[in-house]
């Protein structure tokens, strides 16, 4: 199962995606402007095994 995390950058304001796997967490996409994008995609990229976690 993979784990893709979504957090905002507080300097920017701007969200990034990260895959997370244990052991290292591999920075995957962004930056998006706003919260609902980086969960499309985050959903996306997670397919049907996969999580979304929001921090």
């Amino acid at each position: 199962m993979s784990l893709y995390a979504i957090s905002k950058n507080a300097q920017t304001g701007k969200w990034h995606i990260s895959h997370q796997v244990p052991g290292w967490i591999t920075p995957i996409g962004g930056p998006y402007r706003n919260r609902r994008e980086a969960i499309t995609v985050a959903r996306l990229l997670a397919g049907r095994r996969g999580k979304v976690v929001i921090k």
